[in-house]
């Protein structure tokens, strides 16, 4: 009788153990399927109905992974699609506020210029290629080649000693 007491006990304590590892787990599987929903629409492969899916789902990820910056970067992409760029930009500023990433101040400056703040869409594309040059190259490539040279305009401000933190982000 002891015996199933603590037989029945550690099932217990082991399931109470892994419960969160299963949240984990759905988590990921929402996000993987966000994000294969979105890597069609990027290619032009499916319909507004399946963006929304893509939404819910890293909607539903971020929720149970907060500060996990992948599940809003999927929730921002679906936004923009969807022609939500507003949203899109509470999104990003708030996981922005949990931890900057080059990939999350992209989006940033992608939804600001779609609401029209260029001054706005400039600082995140300029805070974005300050971080990893590499991170602007989807781009246009104009574009691309004005902020990359206001980089190299604030590197050698640094090096000069006239620049003392990153270009800001608003």
């Amino acid at each position: 009788m002891r015996r199933a007491f603590f037989v029945a006990g550690a099932s217990l304590a082991l399931a109470a153990a892994l419960w969160p590892e299963v949240a984990a787990y759905r988590a990921e599987r929402q996000l993987a399927d966000a994000n294969a929903r979105l890597a069609a629409a990027l290619r032009g492969a499916a319909t507004p109905a399946s963006v929304q899916a893509a939404l819910v789902d890293a909607r539903a990820a971020m929720a149970a992974t907060p500060g996990d910056p992948r599940a809003p970067l999927s929730a921002s992409i679906a936004l923009l699609l969807l022609r939500r760029a507003e949203e899109a930009k509470v999104v990003l500023e708030h996981a922005i506020a949990s931890g900057e990433r080059p990939e999350l101040t992209l989006n940033l400056g992608r939804a600001r210029g779609t609401l029209g703040d260029e001054a706005g869409a400039q600082a995140a594309f300029l805070r974005t290629a300050w971080a990893s040059p590499a991170a602007i190259a989807t781009l246009p490539s104009a574009l691309r080649a004005r902020v990359l040279e206001r980089v190299g305009e604030l590197e050698a401000e640094l090096r000069d000693g006239r620049l003392d933190r990153p270009p800001p982000l608003d």
